[in-house]
């Protein structure tokens, strides 16, 4: 590679063979180019009569939108070769800074068009966390192959990598569907993951699209409410998903709430009934400050359980 001053009119800013779009803006990229012309030399390929660009895109485009009429640059011969030259790249990229979900996609898929998966060089898939294997790498193919609108979600950081991976491969409208309930709840990963998982299991079980599960007016008079927060949103969602998932379930920890709350129970009694209500195995918990407390805790509650109205609670149905 040599290092020499080069116009724009011998570069190609238009090519896109090495382009690895980042899908979101550098707000301090003009001002600096502007203060002081670009400092980390972008690198070029010579095509021909011209060169085209490696590394470096939008430094390259904000000095020409600057005025500038050209910049130094690290030139690599036209012979050189091609995977040689990714592998740099990709290389230079995941070293320098934080890349996100969306980089991460056009990398995974460079690479699968340059290696076999089991041949890809381990300290690219080391330096942005992701495992050799098969799957996951054609998620990630998967993911980069979902179009721009897509990608420029994942950049934005709304998405969990987990989340997004779950949905790579799912149809547009489900995938549409999904990314846009997550960007209003601002959840936190394991709840995008929760909702995820359930809208899928819930579209296989139910025969429909994965659209179809969360167009329905119940979600929508959630997210447009103005009397919910969002965390009040979530929770929302989450039950509604929750009924479609496990409808007996759902039912049965229905009755029991209502039972519950017909007993008026003190505040000290809390009664807890076995995981998923399977099994015999309930619990009542009591809360008191000493043991002379405990003793009038005790006393008091023995004249519940010794009435029916604790039958009531244990009721299957």
């Amino acid at each position: 590679m040599d290092a020499r001053f080069v116009s724009f009119a011998e570069i190609d800013l238009d090519d896109p063979t090495f382009e690895i779009k980042r899908f979101a803006d550098s707000p301090r990229l003009p001002e600096s180019i502007g203060r002081f012309g670009i400092l980390d030399p972008p690198w070029l390929r010579r095509a021909g009569p011209k060169h085209i660009v490696v590394d470096g895109f939008k430094r390259l485009h904000q000095a020409k939108e600057n005025g500038m009429q050209g910049a130094l640059c690290g030139v690599f011969p036209e012979d050189c070769d091609a995977r040689e030259l990714w592998i740099r790249r990709i290389e230079k990229k995941i070293f320098e800074r934080e890349i996100n979900l969306a980089e991460k996609a056009q990398i995974i898929s460079v690479l699968l068009g340059l290696f076999q998966p089991g041949g890809i060089p381990s300290f690219l898939l080391a330096g942005i966390d992701i495992p050799n294997r098969p799957e996951v790498l054609r998620n990630w193919a998967l993911l980069a192959a979902s179009g721009p609108e897509v990608l420029e979600i994942l950049a934005s950081g709304d998405v969990a990598e987990r989340a997004a991976l779950e949905i790579a491969g799912w149809d547009k409208p489900g995938m549409d569907s999904v990314l846009a309930l997550i960007r209003v709840l601002r959840c936190s990963a394991s709840i995008q993951v929760e909702i995820v998982e359930r809208v899928h299991e819930i579209g296989v079980r139910e025969g429909k699209m994965r659209a179809g599960v969360l167009d329905h007016p119940r979600i929508r008079g959630i997210l447009n409410s103005e009397k919910l927060n969002r965390r009040q949103k979530t929770q929302a969602v989450r039950e509604y998903l929750f009924e479609l998932r496990h409808p007996r379930l759902d039912s049965r920890q229905k009755r029991f709430q209502h039972r519950i709350e017909a007993l008026k129970l003190p505040p000290w009694l809390k009664i807890v009934p076995p995981p998923a209500f399977e099994g015999g195995k309930w619990r009542m918990e009591l809360t008191f400050t000493g043991i002379e407390n405990l003793r009038e805790i005790v006393d008091s509650a023995r004249p519940f359980v010794d009435s029916d109205r604790l039958g009531e609670v244990l009721k299957p149905t």
